[in-house]
């Protein structure tokens, strides 16, 4: 209970700013609803990280609004564009505090080091390594210590592991399930609250929500 308590004061704190950017971008609300939807675990610093897909078109019409929505997020989050193709643009939406807790973890550096990442660890130095390696052929699947996946769940998904899949859910989740539960349940509350949040304070766009996964 008191870290519900906690975690709803943080998200109350850090959505501040987005209600107020919601009113002062009324051009691009739609658009910046969804994305505030799709990467509220992130802003708000339960999940480290998110990798998305986002569109930069419309009807086969390109619009701005990516850019407009880019420089408000950017105020919260971090973001690096990675490569741009087909009409949309993979972003790299990561929470600096958050991703750099999940990276420092021990276990986690040793691993992520044995796909050549420095020594030296720094939480931009890391990143950056990232999105070069999601820039060349071969994705990297070391990824999900990024988005706050459980290592076990990252070492069977990549064959590292003698622990077998137990289900999918959010991620393939391999042994004990226990962990790994909590720590989708705790994204998925804590975009739940986003949404809430950003419904009491934008009655007049909340049905949008009604139609996001």
């Amino acid at each position: 209970m008191e870290n519900s308590l906690l975690e709803d004061v943080q998200i109350c704190n850090q959505l501040k700013g987005v209600v107020n950017l919601l009113h002062n971008k009324p051009s691009c609300n739609c658009y910046l609803l969804h994305l505030v939807d799709l990467v509220g675990a992130t802003l708000v610093g339960v999940k480290p990280a998110e990798l998305l897909n986002i569109s930069l078109t419309k009807g086969g019409t390109k619009f701005s609004h990516w850019e407009e929505c880019k420089l408000c997020l950017s105020i919260k989050i971090q973001l690096r564009e990675i490569k741009k193709q087909n009409g949309s643009v993979q972003v790299f939406f990561y929470h600096s505090n958050s991703l750099d807790t999940a990276l420092c973890n021990k276990a986690n550096l040793k691993y992520l080091q044995r796909f050549g990442y420095p020594e030296q660890y720094s939480l931009e130095g890391y990143v950056d390594f990232l999105i070069e390696r999601l820039r060349s052929s071969d994705f990297p699947h070391e990824i999900g210590i990024f988005l706050g996946y459980p290592l076990k769940d990252v070492l069977g998904y990549m064959g590292h592991s003698t622990l077998k899949l137990v289900k999918t859910k959010g991620w393939k989740i391999y042994g004990n399930e226990n962990m790994s539960n909590k720590r989708y349940q705790s994204f998925v509350r804590a975009r739940t609250k986003v949404r809430a949040y950003i419904n009491s304070f934008n009655d007049r766009d909340s049905h949008l929500f009604r139609n996001l996964g």
